[in-house]
């Protein structure tokens, strides 16, 4: 007892000394102290003994309790796929089970891009209440009564298919969609690449007489009777789904007919066109086929090779085309039928009026919609089809249209319908011609002469003409066509038209040709000083950049130089960095020479306008200046020759030439 008294009392000492030492550090120094006498009741010794126990059991707990990073985000814990063969495609409806046991958003793929998705419906399910089975080869989950909002999705990007979901939480997913059959040399492969599910378990079935298997997937159970094969098997979750067979035409073996269905729909603002290519294969009898259509249409042709004649009825509620073939109808025909539906007024909603084709047993269709002019459309409800992209349109549907093709559709029914909208906006007059460059070059002489050449450099894509307007006094010389002669035309008006080209596409750009032409104007003639006006042809085609080199006579001042052109040293833009052919007319470069250009003419006249004055020596020059100084006026005219002195008029003078330059 005693011993058990000492243990139980060193015990105590500790549990005091530990707390001491939280609360008075400052005070007591443990290692000071070298002996000490407890003295407790028992129930405070009680109560110090329980919570110590109960310190250590949470110690124990928290230990056990330790959180470790999960192995996986998610898993595809079941899969149900099945699928029936519908000409050269596979309708396959799917049922997947998903368990999610990440906290947060994950991206799980599912599909790639070469799948057609027709419908998706998620369903959210509790964890606690799954009692998912497999009856009758389908999945059938139980879902709770008090569900959660449903927020997850089903994207696309240029992978494919991703289920885009938050977790903790299970799923499951119904889907209905469309895989392609690759058909080459009478032999159909099909290629699945299925979700990477625990167990994907699927059921293949082809309505078709004289099939055999070529390549049958692994693991399967194949049931063949007449004219039905069934194919089921189940994958693992790294297993991808291929088979082939072949379908043999024996004599002996009635196949069903198919008919292929090949739509273009083109959309204008006054007008819905559809041509029809349609292809029926495995005929008994060409009696058997019709082609129905909605009243509201007007059929403009039916074109086949394979017919000798067709006929239209009209009933209560369709159009009927019937056709008649050679006594030996062929086992195959192909017909064009196209028809169109007239707009009233723009905006509004209609379907696109389809083909009904009856006596056939299987249908294949695709449809592709263009748009002609400046419209808007948009897609509305899909009735028995699936919308797709446009680039999985057949290749045939695009080879006959030149517009981008904006919305694709397949479907597998006669009773196949989709609805649009329709909206038109005002057009707006664009620029079809444009001058990139014109090169200016002017010659004017002491005779009252301007002899000019310009050379545009244009890129057409609609205009026939360039249409110029000379300056007033101005007689066209000479004009030509990339270096060619051409024979110019003159309106009522007076504006002259000069023949262009369509530009050649060079890439994405239109690659230019060349218009040079002559023209003389005649001008006043200079005198001692006066005012000086050099005018270009108005064109009415925008130029985007301008240059002129104007040519003046010597012995002659010039100055206040004025008009919609620059002034310049030299040009901005080197005739060495564009390419031209080269001019055919020459044009004297004697004189004073001075450079004007501009960036950006649309609806304008160039011209320049400016003054001058004539030397009469070595130091003296006519100016237009004026002056109040009549002194100084006298005295530089008493220095000219006789015959000159008393010529100037009430604001003429005669000053220093250094005197224009000083501003003066």
């Amino acid at each position: 007892m005693k011993a058990n008294n000492r243990y139980l009392l060193i015990g105590l000492v500790l549990l005091a000394l530990n707390y001491l030492s939280l609360g008075y550090a400052e005070e007591i120094a443990l290692t000071n102290l070298d002996a000490g006498k407890v003295i407790l009741p028992w129930t405070e010794l009680k109560k110090l003994l329980e919570e110590l126990e109960t310190l250590k059991k949470h110690n124990l707990a928290d230990k056990k309790t330790k959180v470790e990073p999960l192995p996986i985000n998610y898993s595809i814990t079941q899969s149900h796929f099945s699928g029936e063969v519908k000409g050269n495609s596979v309708y396959f409806e799917a049922e997947l089970m998903v368990q999610i046991f990440k906290t947060g958003w994950v991206t799980i793929p599912l599909f790639s891009n070469d799948v057609g998705i027709e419908s998706v419906n998620i369903t959210v399910i509790h964890a606690e209440k799954i009692q998912a089975t497999v009856n009758n080869n389908t999945l059938t989950p139980a879902v709770a009564n008090n569900t959660q909002p449903n927020i997850n999705q089903l994207i696309r990007d240029t992978n494919g298919y991703h289920l885009f979901a938050t977790g903790p939480q299970q799923l499951a997913l119904q889907v209905v969609f469309y895989l392609p059959i690759q058909v080459k040399e009478s032999i159909y492969t099909l290629t699945f690449i299925p979700p990477r599910a625990v167990v994907n378990h699927l059921f293949l079935r082809i309505a078709e007489k004289g099939v055999t298997l070529v390549q049958p997937p692994p693991y399967s159970q194949i049931n063949q009777q007449k004219d039905i094969t069934t194919v089921e098997t189940v994958l693992s979750e790294h297993d991808n789904f291929q088979l082939r067979w072949q379908i043999k035409t024996d004599s002996g073996i009635t196949r069903k007919s198919l008919a292929i269905i090949r739509a273009l729909a083109s959309i204008d603002k006054a007008e819905l066109v559809v041509i029809n290519t349609i292809i029926i294969k495995y005929l008994t009898s060409l009696e058997q086929i019709a082609f129905h259509l909605p009243v509201d249409v007007e059929i403009l042709n039916v074109t086949s090779s394979d017919i000798t004649q067709w006929s239209t009825e009209k009933l209560a509620q369709s159009q009927v085309i019937k056709i008649a073939g050679h006594q030996d109808s062929p086992a195959q025909i192909k017909i064009e039928i196209s028809y169109r539906r007239r707009f009233n007024d723009l905006p509004l909603e209609t379907n696109i009026p389809t083909i009904t084709i009856t006596g056939v047993d299987n249908l294949e269709g695709f449809l592709g919609i263009e748009v002609l002019g400046n419209l808007e459309v948009a897609t509305k409800k899909v009735t028995n089809g699936v919308l797709i992209p446009a680039k999985n349109l057949p290749p045939a549907l695009w080879q006959r249209t030149a517009n981008p093709l904006l919305y694709g559709y397949q479907f597998h029914t006669s009773t196949f319908n989709s609805a649009i909208s329709i909206k038109g906006y005002q057009e707006i007059q664009t620029v079809v011609a444009n001058i990139d460059r014109v090169d200016c070059v002017t010659h004017r002489t002491l005779e009252g002469k301007s002899i000019n050449r310009i050379l545009y450099s244009i890129r057409n894509n609609d205009r026939q003409f360039l249409s110029l307007t000379l300056p007033e006094n101005s007689h066209l010389w000479q004009a030509f066509l990339d270096g060619a002669p051409v024979k110019p035309a003159q309106k009522d008006n007076g504006e002259i038209l000069i023949p262009m080209k369509k530009s050649l596409a060079q890439g994405e750009t239109l690659q230019s040709f060349t218009i040079e032409i002559g023209y003389i104007t005649e001008v006043n003639k200079l005198s001692l000083k006066g005012d000086i006006l050099n005018q270009l042809p108005a064109v009415d085609i925008p130029i985007s950049y301008l240059n002129w080199q104007l040519y003046l006579p010597e012995y002659y001042e010039y100055s206040r130089f004025e008009g919609p052109l620059k002034q310049v040293t030299e040009f901005s833009i080197p005739e060495s960095k564009v390419s031209a052919n080269p001019t055919q007319i020459d044009i004297p470069t004697q004189g004073q020479l001075f450079l004007f250009e501009k960036h950006l003419i649309v609806n304008e006249k160039p011209y320049m306008r400016g003054k001058y004055g004539q030397f009469l020596g070595d130091d003296i020059l006519l100016s237009v200046h004026t002056s109040s100084h009549t002194s100084s006026i006298e005295k530089i005219e008493s220095k000219l020759p006789i015959t000159l002195r008393g010529i100037r008029g009430d604001r003429q003078q005669v000053i220093p030439n250094r005197a224009i330059d000083s501003g003066n």
